[in-house]
Order: C-alpha cells, then sequence, then structure tokens
C-alpha cells in the first residue's frame, strides 16, 4: 500500500534546527541529517505500516546514522502526517501528543 505523506510545519522545522546545530559541530553534518531525516520521511509513502507504535497510535522511525533522533508520525487511511523530527531524550510523548491534537 502506497501512502501520501504530509509533513507538518514543525517537524520541518525540528529536521532544519537538528541540521543547524550537527553543523555547528562538524561542518558537513548539518546536510547529512537533513539528507536522512528527508530519505526516511519520503519511505514511509511505502514503509510506514513497518515502524511500531509508540504511545497513541504515534508511530517512531528511528534514523539509521543519526540515531537518537526519529521521526514521528501517524497513520491516517492512506495519509501519513510526520508530526515531528525529534531527539529521543526530549520529552517526546509529551511534545508529539501536543502536536497531534492541534493538527
Amino acid at each position: 500500500m502506497n501512502f501520501a505523506v504530509h509533513k507538518t510545519s514543525l517537524a520541518e522545522s525540528d529536521a532544519a534546527e537538528a541540521a543547524i546545530w550537527y553543523e555547528a559541530q562538524t561542518p558537513g553534518t548539518g546536510g547529512d541529517f537533513l539528507a536522512e531525516a528527508e530519505a526516511a520521511i519520503a519511505s514511509l509513502e511505502r514503509h510506514a505500516l513497518l515502524y511500531s507504535v509508540r504511545f497513541a497510535r504515534v508511530r517512531c522511525l528511528r534514523l539509521r546514522r543519526f540515531k537518537d533522533y526519529g521521526v514521528y508520525y501517524v497513520i491516517r487511511g492512506n495519509e501519513v502526517s510526520v508530526l515531528a523530527v525529534l531527539h529521543g531524550t526530549r520529552e517526546i510523548e509529551k511534545l508529539v501528543l501536543g502536536r497531534k491534537s492541534n493538527g
């Protein structure tokens, strides 16, 4: 099954902020982070059902190179809504649930 994938503006901001942080640490890694996050999000079109539900129907796809980061999303019918791209040590459930109820 193919899904239509939509990113929220907050998810885009999350990825951009993380990329800026990585770029400041090591030049070149910000672009690498964005490329990996975008590839992961694009893969949800075909593979959204592969990843487990973490809480309240929110699923998480962990990034491979940047293992502490995950793409948090929900499936509604044949659509995937990407709610967040966040570091795992943050208060994920609280942040994502707030976005889910607002979106």
